[in-house]
Formats: structure tokens, C-alpha cells, sequence
């Protein structure tokens, strides 16, 4: 599959967060595909090979840290955004911002998708 739109891969397990999000994102221009777990997003990602950005919430099952960490494995060029309320990333993994972008929730939309943009440049600066 090839698009002519950058291509965002949305990791949400909360359906009424998920969706709307996603098509504000389309809206925006993107390619949005979704999954409400780390399970369906590693599926997404070996079965897409154009995906660019990952967007993570640090809540969903097998999402967050453990997604971002399989994609390291993986050595997928993909950059992973991580979400999530940032006091329980502190209690989980340290400081969050520390461990690479990262967005607290509740999401501001227009946040998500500067967020998006300014991994898209990061990516395409390391491909030159």
C-alpha cells in the first residue's frame, strides 16, 4: 500500500478517545489506521510497511512502552509518539519527556497533530 498522505498509526484502547480522534487526524490530511491494542498495532505495523508515526497511549494493553520497545526490536523506521496521563508515566518509567515525545491526556487536538508533524520532520530528517 502506498499513500500519497502521511500515515498514522493511532493506539487507543478508548473507543469514544480513539475515533474522533482519528478523524480529526484524517481531517487534517493524514492516513489514520487504528487499534485499540499493542496486539493490533504490531499487526498493523508488520502487515503496513508505509506507516510513519505511531501515537501510543500509555494505558492500553500492550501499548505505550511495550509497543515503543517491540518497534525498537523490530528496528522499524517508525517514530513513536507516547500519550498518556504524565503522573502515572513518572510512576511507571521515569519522566516521560525524557524517554522520548511524549503527550498528556486529556489530548488537545491541534496538540496531536503539531505533535505528528514535528515527527514526520524528525523522520524525514533522518532519512537524508
Amino acid at each position: 500500500m502506498t499513500s500519497l498522505s502521511p500515515v498514522v498509526l493511532l493506539v487507543e484502547g478508548d473507543i469514544v478517545v480513539r475515533h474522533p480522534l482519528g478523524e480529526y487526524l484524517r481531517e487534517c490530511g493524514f492516513t489514520v489506521f487504528e487499534a485499540a491494542n499493542g496486539n493490533e498495532a504490531q499487526q498493523a505495523l508488520q502487515a503496513l510497511s508505509d506507516i510513519e508515526v505511531v501515537l501510543a497511549d500509555i494505558e492500553t494493553a500492550g501499548g505505550g512502552f511495550a509497543l515503543r520497545q517491540w518497534i525498537q526490536e523490530q528496528n522499524l523506521p517508525v517514530e513513536v509518539i507516547l500519550a498518556g496521563s504524565v503522573d502515572k508515566a513518572v510512576q511507571r518509567a521515569g519522566d516521560l519527556c525524557k524517554k522520548g515525545p511524549a503527550l498528556a491526556k486529556p489530548y488537545d487536538h491541534f496538540l496531536v497533530r503539531d505533535h505528528i508533524r514535528r515527527a514526520l520532520a524528525r523522520r524525514d530528517r533522518g532519512k537524508g
